[in-house]
């Protein structure tokens, strides 16, 4: 990786990660070896005509921009690589020698990285960028900016950090079943008044999960579910894709408007992880918290677009379901005026229930494994890509 540093610019450093031509690749110019020298600092911003240039867009003085500079610094990876970070347009127009050789996009989202700053650059990098990832699952602020770029844009694949956050955001879906099924908050208040209340304690085993949208986090969510001994039913917008066998009845958007509510219906816990978008906003409304059991528990580990938040808090104000778990919201972050706040039935979380000690090495190492990917002499196309015209 070549290192170049200019600071006067607004928003902090540009830097650039580049890496070598596929057609060089292919010429054996530079192998798929890595190097531990990731940046040489030579303070040098010229770039060879075996290089192109990755633009990660991001605002490095951020903790979360600076947490990614470290992480491309600490990064094994091809000598001649070089990367470029910057934030709006003039961060990028300064070296247009670098700009020139972009043909990765790499938007940091969590790092504040502005979507809008591709619409600004497309005019001069769409005959160049083969390649567009985004370093968090979600996609929702970005494939809007896309679809308005024409078909060009539409041409390029899309990638993203699917799979990175599986794992934690299951763990919390279990954590907020079993908040409530153990009725964490009636221990909380006997210890707190020193009550020895010695009541009948539930159990989850035998219960039914259902779950609104059937991804990669929803089927991690499934697996530690079907551990425990839960029923697990689905409801998914397309169908012919993977992970129906974790579940133990599956249903699609095209079955109907009923097809959603029976999931509803019939669970105890319904845990909804779709991805923002238009096609999923207020997927889960009115009509379908008013089916639900009054023991049941709704869960939101997805886009808050996708939750009625004005008809979720009429059920939990009126207890027509036992209660809720919110890690995201229509709006973020939550106004100190919501009355949210204060349902005493609601478990609230400000949308960090991905965020672990790993959550930057897990993207990036996701990233890693699709540049390596990228410029293999091989590649033609990626397996996991972005379809945009559904958002996810």
């Amino acid at each position: 990786l070549g290192w170049s540093c200019f600071s006067h610019l607004s928003k902090g450093w540009i830097c650039a990660f580049a890496l070598p031509r596929r057609d060089v690749l292919a010429r054996g110019v530079a192998g798929p070896g890595v190097s531990n020298d990731i940046l040489s600092r030579s303070g040098s911003s010229t770039l060879s005509n075996d290089m192109a240039v990755l633009a990660f867009i991001a605002d490095i003085t951020t903790p979360n921009g600076k947490a990614l500079v470290q992480l491309v610094t600490e990064t094994d990876a091809t000598e001649t690589s070089r990367c470029i970070f910057g934030n709006c347009l003039e961060d990028f127009t300064s070296s247009p020698e670098q700009l020139a050789k972009v043909d990765v996009l790499v938007l940091a989202v969590f790092a504040g990285g502005n979507p809008q700053v591709i619409a600004q650059l497309w005019p001069q990098l769409k005959a160049q960028v083969r390649w567009i990832h985004s370093l968090a699952a979600g996609v929702d602020t970005l494939v809007p900016v896309l679809q308005q770029l024409g078909d060009e844009a539409q041409a390029v694949p899309l990638t993203n950090a699917k799979g990175a956050f599986s794992r934690s955001l299951a763990e919390y879906g279990v954590a907020a079943m079993m908040h409530f099924n153990k009725q964490i908050t009636r221990l909380q208040a006997n210890r707190a008044s020193r009550n020895w209340e010695k009541f009948i304690m539930n159990e989850v085993h035998g219960k039914t999960c259902g779950f609104i949208g059937f991804g990669d986090i929803a089927q991690h969510t499934a697996q530690l579910c079907r551990a425990l001994g839960l029923r697990v039913v689905a409801w998914r917008n397309r169908r012919n894709l993977p992970g129906n066998d974790l579940a133990d009845l599956v249903t699609y958007a095209s079955d109907g408007p009923n097809a959603k509510k029976e999931v509803f219906e019939q669970s105890d816990f319904v845990i909804c992880s779709l991805p923002g978008g238009e096609a999923t906003y207020h997927a889960c409304g009115a009509a379908e918290f008013a089916v639900m059991k009054p023991t049941a528990v709704f869960i939101s580990i997805g886009r808050g677009s996708c939750v009625d938040e004005a008809a979720l808090l009429e059920v939990l104000k009126s207890k027509k379901i036992l209660g809720a778990a919110l890690d995201v919201f229509e709006k973020e972050p939550l106004s100190p005026d919501s009355a949210l706040w204060d349902m005493e039935n609601l478990l609230l979380s400000p949308h960090n229930a991905d965020l672990t000690p790993t959550y930057m090495s897990q993207t990036w190492d996701i990233f890693l494994q699709k540049l390596t990917d990228f410029r293999s002499p091989n590649f033609t196309t990626f397996k996991d890509q972005v379809d945009k015209s559904c958002g996810y």
